[in-house]
């Protein structure tokens, strides 16, 4: 069986989760090795997660009596030789994450990624030299791809890895229901944002509720303060209209939490991938934008359906919605072929 150094994010966020999912059944004869600091397992039989809590303590002992740095990353990727990175937003200004232990790989990939939000040249020239070294760097929206790829011929662009993910034992209905993905604003964006979100996706509730529809309120991160959010939103709404809504409170369970999402019509989509998970079930999704990764994404893929800014949410007006609005869908066909790309060149290399 074949090892690779996997750097992914493991928190049970369930969008992070479906990466797993994907590459595991992709490569079943591959063993991945992944590092996790908050302890959590992989719930694939060929994914290993190295429990690095712990791992912090000695490195800061190490380094002062070395005065250099080890990670337990460093020691992976060295062991292994081959690595692949494979986050969604791996590569922001200010984040904890380097990618100096890629450099002890013989072969890296660094694929399903987006670029930024920086702030500084600096940044933008280290990240450069990471993806020159790696043997194949495949964006998942096509600003990133043009800002990097004047560098080589390894660059390149394919649509985000989700819309790859095979859906054929997803149970997808035409019940009359909205899921909404929900947030915690003031960790994803800002304090300033969260009453005026909070407010807007209580609008929006009454609003699916007097057109007969059943509500669920979706958290896809608990780590992440989406139930704290929901529970939040719930205290402010009257109790004959909470009555009529359903909590789903993802925990690991992927099968259970996309056929969650296959049982609706409407997806209102605060997370990136609540938005193309309705996409490839051929649900209307009305984004709730909070980052700039979701309006590329939908740029890219000519999405024209309604949108909602959370950063211009005070222009947010339910008057503005219209019945094909909610009855919108777009054709994804294309983008399922085209995420194969993301594993053009891994599959030359893993089985």
């Amino acid at each position: 069986m074949k090892k690779c150094y996997l750097k992914i994010y493991l928190n049970h966020n369930l969008g992070d989760d479906l990466f797993a999912k994907i590459i595991s059944e992709r490569y079943p004869n591959t063993k991945f090795i992944a590092t996790s600091y908050n302890g959590q397992k992989s719930d694939f039989k060929n994914i290993k997660v190295i429990k690095s809590f712990g791992f912090r303590a000695v490195n800061k002992i190490f380094k002062i009596i070395t005065h250099k740095k080890l990670t337990i990353e460093k020691i992976l990727a060295k062991k292994y030789r081959k690595a692949v990175v494979l986050s969604g937003s791996s590569f922001i200004e200010g984040k904890s994450d380097n990618y100096d232990e890629l450099s002890e790989s013989q072969q890296y990939y660094i694929i399903g990624t987006n670029f930024g939000p920086y702030k500084t040249n600096e940044y933008v020239e280290y990240c450069k030299n990471v993806f020159k070294k790696a043997k194949y760097v495949c964006f998942r929206d096509k600003k990133s791809y043009n800002l990097f790829k004047d560098i080589g011929n390894n660059i390149t662009y394919a649509p985000d890895i989700v819309f790859s993910l095979d859906t054929t034992n997803v149970k997808i209905t035409d019940n009359k229901k909205v899921v909404f993905s929900i947030i915690d604003c003031k960790r994803k964006i800002g304090e300033e944002y969260q009453e005026k979100y909070e407010k807007a996706m209580i609008e929006l509730t009454k609003y699916f509720i007097d057109k007969g529809y059943k509500i669920t309120y979706m958290s896809f991160c608990k780590k992440e303060n989406d139930e704290e959010a929901i529970n939040r939103i719930e205290e402010k709404i009257p109790n004959e209209i909470k009555e009529k809504i359903e909590n789903y409170f993802y925990d690991g369970n992927i099968e259970e939490a996309l056929n969650v999402l296959g049982d609706s019509q409407i997806i209102i989509g605060s997370r990136f991938h609540a938005n193309i998970l309705g996409l490839i079930l051929n649900k209307t999704i009305i984004p709730v934008i909070y980052s700039n990764k979701t309006t590329e994404v939908l740029d890219d893929i000519n999405f024209r359906g309604k949108r909602i800014d959370i950063k211009n949410i005070y222009k947010f007006n339910l008057e503005d919605f219209s019945d094909n609005d909610i009855n919108y869908k777009l054709d994804v066909s294309k983008e399922k072929i085209g995420a194969e790309k993301h594993f053009s060149e891994l599959d030359k290399v893993l089985d």
